[in-house]
């Protein structure tokens, strides 16, 4: 508890609408010193998305966010080598072998994260997938409700029988979508700025902060609060990042799930 107690006290508040004081890159090198190789693994995991994320962005040839496990050539030579990736990623390599594919059924890996990484997580990380899960499936069911898409196209990947995405597929046929309670106020989020997509990116990014540092209240000088502050600062950087371009792409990448 001592340890987590000094580093905790040393990392600089973060708010919303503010620079942070200690960038993700000065973050990692702190926590390469001060956390165990148990805690590093927490923390990879919670980066995973992330290396989602610069996968897709490395197959269709855009720019990759810095800030995951691997470097653009470390991720290449996993891609290529496969024994560090989590073994979600090698069935779907082995199972996709063209790019294109691999880029059409993307979605499918979004699904094998938030289900394979959940049966061994607890505490904070495991509120935190079951959230991000949970917001990008309301997402997607908003999404396409406004576009036209078929729902059930947009969640044939997901298991039809869990709870929640069996609530939404039982409203496949309404003209509207309407949310759990808990997310009642995302719905809101979507439809006051779904019309343009950077306000829309900046105000799901301001939710998921909100909801996260809400995740923090309970905690001690735990391990979950590192995670909790990683989580945070993330989302502040990307705020800070953000514009026109990559707005589109971060509001398709949540409601799509890649």
């Amino acid at each position: 508890m001592a340890s987590y107690y000094y580093l905790i006290t040393a990392l600089p508040p973060i708010s919303l609408g503010k620079k942070p004081e200690i960038s993700f890159k000065e973050l990692m090198d702190m926590l390469v010193l001060n956390l165990t190789r148990r805690d590093l693994h927490l923390v990879e995991i919670l980066l995973r998305p992330i290396d989602l994320y610069n996968i897709h962005a490395l197959w269709l040839g855009f720019p990759l966010d810095d800030r995951g496990n691997y470097k653009a050539k470390e991720l290449e030579e996993a891609l290529l080598i496969r024994d560090l990736l989590p073994p979600y990623v090698v069935d779907y390599l082995e199972r996709y072998e063209s790019t294109a594919d691999r880029l059409r059924y993307f979605s499918s890996l979004y699904v094998s994260l938030f289900r394979d990484e959940q049966l061994e997580l607890k505490g904070f990380l495991l509120k935190y997938f079951q959230f991000e899960r949970e917001m990008r499936l309301v997402l997607t069911a908003l999404r396409s409700k406004k576009t036209g898409r078929d729902l059930v196209r947009e969640l044939q990947f997901e298991d039809p029988f869990e709870p929640f995405v069996a609530e939404i597929l039982a409203q496949k046929d309404a003209a509207d979508y309407t949310p759990p309670k808990e997310y009642e106020d995302l719905k809101t989020v979507f439809m006051e700025n779904s019309s343009n997509p950077q306000k829309l990116n900046r105000a799901i990014l301001q939710y998921r902060f909100e909801k996260i540092e809400a995740m923090e209240e309970n905690q001690d000088f735990t391990i979950d609060r590192v995670l909790n502050y990683i989580a945070r600062l993330l989302i502040v950087e990307s705020l800070e990042m953000l514009d026109q371009d990559k707005g589109i792409i971060a509001v398709e990448q949540l409601s799509q799930y890649g």
